[in-house]
C-alpha cells in the first residue's frame, strides 16, 4: 500500500444555506441532480455511498466522518485506472481519501474539499490532474444546480465513447467541433471542457477524455435543467448519434481485455 500524501484542493462559494449544501453531498436523491445519475447513501460514520454512471462505472467510498453541516470523509483503496476501456489499468494501491468541510459565510456557504492519497508513480498523474479537473466541473454543477435550479427537473447522463486510434488531445477538438455555437465554455483543461446552454435554460455541458493504450475514452455528460422529456431525449440521442460518427467502431482488430468491473470513480472529468 503506497503512503503517498499527493492532494488537491477544490472549493466553490455557494448561494445557499449549509444545510442545503450538507444535503446536497450527502443525500442521495440530491447527489443525482448534480453528481452521478444513480446514487445510493448508507448516512452516518460506518456508511458508504455509491455513485454509479453505468456499467463499469460505479464508485464506492466508505464514510469515516458524518459531521452534519461540518465534515464529511469518505475513503477508497484503489488499485486500477477507472474507466470504460476495454482494457484494465493496474496502479499501486493507494488508500484515497476525500475530506468535504463546510463553513458558512455572509449568508453563503463554502465547500472545499481536499482529495488526498494519490500515489507518486507516473501511472498515477492522470488520476491526480483528472480529479482535480474534475471536481472544479462536478461543483460547478452543484453551484448552478442549488442557485439557479433548485425546483427544477434534472436529467442526468453520461455518454461514453470508445476512441479506437485517436488520441486523447485530438478526441476533445473533435467533440468540441460538433458543439452547440451557443455554449458558454466556463472553464477548460488539458483533456476537459465544462460549459453553459443558454438556449437549453442553462443546462451544462462536461466533456473530458482519458488516454488509453488503444486511443481514448471519451465522456460526455449532460445535466439538464428543467427540460420536457421528449426535448432531453431528443438531445441525447443527437449526442449518441454524433459520437458515433465522430468515433465509429473499427472493422478490423479490435483491443480487448477484461471488463472493468464496478468500482469507484471520479470523473475524468473523470465522470463526475
Amino acid at each position: 500500500m503506497s503512503n503517498a500524501t499527493r492532494a488537491h484542493e477544490t472549493r466553490v462559494v455557494i448561494d445557499a444555506p449549509i444545510e442545503e449544501v450538507w444535503k446536497a453531498i450527502t443525500d442521495a436523491s440530491e447527489l443525482s441532480r448534480w453528481f452521478a445519475p444513480k446514487m445510493t447513501v448508507q448516512p452516518g460514520a460506518g456508511g458508504f455511498v455509491v455513485a454509479d454512471w453505468g456499467p463499469g462505472l460505479a464508485w464506492k467510498t466508505f464514510i469515516e466522518v458524518w459531521e452534519p453541516n461540518r465534515h464529511l470523509r469518505t475513503v477508497e483503496t484503489r488499485d486500477r485506472i477507472l474507466s470504460s476501456s476495454p482494457v484494465e489499468e493496474r496502479l499501486e494501491p493507494c488508500r484515497l481519501v476525500q475530506d468535504y468541510y463546510l463553513e458558512a459565510e455572509g449568508g453563503q456557504t463554502v465547500l472545499r474539499l481536499v482529495h488526498s492519497g494519490f500515489g507518486s508513480s507516473a501511472a498515477w498523474d492522470r488520476e491526480y490532474e483528472g480529479t482535480r479537473g474534475g471536481w472544479a466541473s462536478c461543483f460547478f454543477r452543484l453551484r448552478q444546480a442549488l442557485e439557479g435550479h433548485r425546483n427544477d427537473r434534472v436529467h442526468n447522463l453520461l455518454l461514453p465513447a470508445l476512441c479506437y486510434g485517436v488520441e486523447a488531445a485530438r478526441a476533445l477538438q473533435l467533440i468540441e467541433s460538433v458543439a452547440p455555437r451557443s455554449l458558454e465554455t466556463v472553464r477548460r483543461g488539458q483533456l476537459e471542457f465544462c460549459g453553459c446552454l443558454p438556449e437549453r435554460n442553462g443546462s451544462i455541458l462536461t466533456v473530458s477524455v482519458q488516454p488509453t493504450e488503444f486511443g481514448s475514452v471519451a465522456y460526455l455528460e449532460l445535466l439538464l435543467f428543467g427540460l420536457p422529456d421528449a426535448e432531453s431525449s431528443a438531445l441525447e440521442n443527437e449526442w449518441r448519434t454524433k459520437l458515433a460518427e465522430l468515433f465509429p467502431a473499427p472493422s478490423g482488430n479490435v483491443v480487448r481485455g477484461p471488463a472493468a468491473p464496478p468500482a469507484p470513480l471520479v470523473s475524468p472529468v473523470t465522470p463526475c
